[in-house]
């Protein structure tokens, strides 16, 4: 599919999400690889239309293409409740359960299939395939020959007597009975019934027994006159009393119905607002909850949702020692129940989280999801809070797949969208980032976290799009109901960071662009007085909320812009005091130091100090290995990216690309080979990286003289991701061998000068290029 078609299908999607054209862009998506946006496609498709099994079929498609094959039965399970007799979705349940183990179950359903449609030839297929015996058609059932007429004799015999019936005593004979048809036959008429009898169906007997009185039991005629009496006045009591105990227990069903509708209503506006992930909703949600108590101060479901509100306005919104306190004492009083709540459970991570106990929280955590995962209890909540807590351990890639998980459980909760965010933002993959920040703003209009995050992804870039960080920054600072304080706060350091970045820029302008940089942004052009801003805007966030240790990073992440590594490191150490426990304050203050000349030594020891505090963490250790390749400690930074990847289950593509790149160097083409493979699997919906990872691995072919593997991987990495620069260069070199080539070789070489302009290999590929 062209661009340009894709491009119709979006803006047709676009245009009307709840109508059918969510069915080809997904389609669109899932033959390009583009798992997370047909993903999300899907999802839309799913909420816009719950009564079609469509969306759900093509949903379970896009996670079976991922080999994500119990997702997808779960989706074809939600398609075959609202449509039990789809054959597709009997056809793809059999398949997945057969490959899940389930066989007997699953040819079942592909019987099932078979039943819905008998001349479908590719459930046939499928039956031959899995060696299902098609039943065979039923044999007709035999027609039985007409009975013969009976003998003369009988058939003389009178009517009657065809059928014996026992009179019933005369006291009970209605009055209508021929008696004296039913007693007058013969003997050989009676013999003829019997005989009748045989062949016909018998009518089974009535039995009626019956009770006679007990002369040795005194009946109330024959007793005296007292015991009536008594049973008089307990009649009496019981007419007075029946009807007494029928209204005070209709009055008390009554009231108990509407505690409960109280209760119920209550617990559903918290549900609502804990939902919008915003300051103002999380005051909201615990006045709901409170009042929730107020009705059954027992409410293990209000007391969570008490204990897990306030854990986030204490731990993420600065809320103090009276939030925590709030958040403490609701946990202990729902702990005392024995429902089960998934915000009892969030809260208890969140809460040991926001303590300093990340680790426990996380083992605790983990636990608990999969034992819930396998009771098919599945929750969004958890695999967020778990997503969230593994990010600040560092582990970011099963924070992408819990967050991940938690999306497809809950496809519109702008939270687990703005995890996803910050998650791959600090994987570097920031188009992916930027779309998750878009669709949590899409369900969440000014969406706080997520109107922050996308600012500060912005201002990361090299060439930053100004006027959007700014109009993102403005909206939260003008947001009506206001974020919390310290998400102002951090909106004001965003500021700072802002006016540093377009002073900066402001003397490569032309005048006519400093004016409309100026109107855009509101910094102005003259240094002096974008510098005062930047102070202000930085004394107003601290002054806000001086223990936020996120401020120093942005502070340090604005003295790296203007080239001042001393300084930021310095400022980045600072929220290393206050928490320790963030991975990511480490990864930052690894950068600076390692932005510096010869500030590499420093950067390991640093990491090596934070990895004996912390434990293992996956993105620490690859950076102490690129701190060590940095100072060219080869077997050092070997051993690390060994140490990230020495657990079998874990995914840690870059340290493998990294140790592909150190054995392609040694010429050790075999084990290079084997990282660099694993390493272009493991960055599965990653493009940038898989291209990497593919170049790195056609330079290991090229090395080798394998010239033919080493086109068809460079065509690979081009495939993958046709905007990463370095294969152009790759591709033109190994190419450039071959005088037949020159016309590709130059057109390569071309493309790369024009986009690295400033490009590592720049003075070959200009030679290359003829220029």
């Amino acid at each position: 599919m062209s661009p340009t078609e894709l491009a119709k299908l979006e803006h047709s999607f676009a245009s009307d999400p709840s109508s059918d054209a969510y069915k080809p862009l997904a389609e669109a998506y899932l033959d390009l690889g583009r798992f997370m946006e047909a993903m999300v496609v899907c999802k839309k498709g799913v909420k816009a239309h719950p009564t079609a099994a469509d969306p759900r079929l093509l949903l379970a498609r896009v996670y079976a293409a991922q080999n994500k094959d119990k997702k997808a039965l779960e989706e074809v399970m939600g398609a075959l409740q609202v449509q039990p007799e789809d054959k597709a979705a009997l056809r793809m349940a059999g398949v997945l359960q057969i490959k899940g183990g389930e066989a007997e179950v699953g040819r079942g359903n592909l019987l099932k299939a078979y039943q819905a449609d008998p001349g479908d030839p590719e459930t046939v297929t499928l039956l031959q395939q899995y060696k299902v015996e098609i039943p065979r058609p039923a044999a007709p059932v035999p027609v039985l020959a007409p009975v013969a007429a009976p003998p003369p004799a009988a058939a003389e015999a009178p009517a009657a007597a065809t059928v014996p019936v026992t009179a019933p005593p005369a006291a009970t004979q209605p009055a209508a009975t021929p008696v004296g048809r039913i007693n007058a036959p013969s003997q050989q008429a009676a013999r003829t019934a019997r005989t009748s009898d045989d062949s016909a169906p018998r009518r089974p007997r009535v039995v009626v027994e019956e009770v006679e009185d007990d002369d040795d039991e005194p009946s109330p005629r024959r007793q005296g006159g007292s015991k009536g009496k008594g049973s008089k006045m307990l009649s009496l009591v019981l007419l007075i009393l029946i009807p007494l105990f029928a209204g005070g227990y209709g009055f008390y069903s009554a009231q108990a119905k509407k505690r409960g509708r109280e209760l119920k209503k209550n617990l559903d506006v918290a549900t609502e607002q804990l939902k919008h992930d915003s300051f103002a909703s999380y005051k909201k949600a615990c006045e709901a909850a409170d009042l929730a108590l107020e009705v059954d101060p027992d409410s293990t479901a209000a007391h969570g949702y008490l204990a897990y509100a306030y854990a986030i306005r204490w731990g993420e919104h600065g809320g103090g020692d009276d939030a925590r306190r709030q958040a403490e004492e609701h946990l202990a009083a729902a702990q005392k129940g024995k429902e089960l709540s998934s915000h009892l459970i969030a809260a208890q991570a969140l809460i040991k989280t926001y303590s300093g106990d990340g680790k426990g929280a996380l083992a605790s955590l983990e636990t608990q999801v999969k034992e819930l995962n396998d009771q098919n209890k599945a929750s969004s909540l958890l695999y967020l809070t778990l997503g969230l807590i593994q990010m600040n351990a560092g582990d970011l890639e099963r924070a992408r797949d819990s967050l991940e998980r938690a999306q497809a459980l809950a496809p519109d909760d702008p939270r687990v969208y703005a995890g996803l965010g910050a998650v791959y933002r600090r994987l570097g993959q920031d188009n992916t980032a930027w779309k998750n920040y878009d669709f949590a703003l899409r369900y969440e209009k000014d969406h706080p976290e997520s109107l922050l995050g996308r600012s500060l992804l912005m201002l990361e870039q090299d060439e930053p799009n100004y006027a959007v960080a700014s109009r993102d920054i403005k909206k939260l600072l003008e947001a009506e109901p206001p974020p919390s304080p310290r998400q102002l706060a951090a909106a004001q350091l965003a500021r700072s960071l802002l006016i540093a970045r377009v002073a900066l820029a402001m003397p490569t302008l032309k005048p006519d662009m400093q004016q409309k940089m100026t109107e855009a942004t509101g910094v102005p052009a003259d240094p002096a007085k974008a510098k005062q801003e930047v102070t202000k805007a930085e004394e107003t966030g601290f002054a806000l909320d001086k223990q936020n240790p996120e401020l120093n990073l942005i502070k340090g992440r604005r003295l790296l812009a203007e080239g001042n590594f001393d300084a930021a490191a310095e400022e980045i150490r600072k929220a290393i005091r206050v928490d320790g426990s963030r991975a990511q304050f480490h990864v930052e203050l690894a950068k600076a130091l390692m932005g510096k000349p010869g500030g590499e030594k420093e950067a390991s020891e640093a990491l090596v100090t934070a990895l004996k505090t912390m434990g293992e963490s996956p993105k620490l250790v690859v950076m102490l290995g690129n701190a060590y390749r940095r100072q060219n400690k080869l077997d050092d930074a070997l051993a690390q990216y060994q140490r990230a990847v020495k657990d079998p289950k874990a995914k840690n593509p870059e340290a493998r690309l990294a140790m592909g790149a150190i054995y392609r160097e040694r010429s050790e083409w075999d084990k290079a080979k084997e990282q660099l493979e694993k390493a272009s699997q493991e960055f599965f919906g990653q493009p940038d990286r898989v291209a990497n990872a593919l170049t790195e691995l056609g330079r290991v072919y090229q090395g080798k003289g394998d010239t033919a593997k080493a086109d068809e991987t460079y065509q690979r990495a081009l495939q993958a991701d046709e905007n990463y620069s370095p294969v152009y260069y790759f591709y033109a070199s190994l190419l450039s061998k071959d005088a037949k080539q020159s016309g590709k070789v130059k057109t390569l070489a071309q493309e790369y000068v024009r986009r690295e302009p400033k490009g590592e290999f720049l003075a070959d590929a200009q030679r290359l290029a003829g220029n």
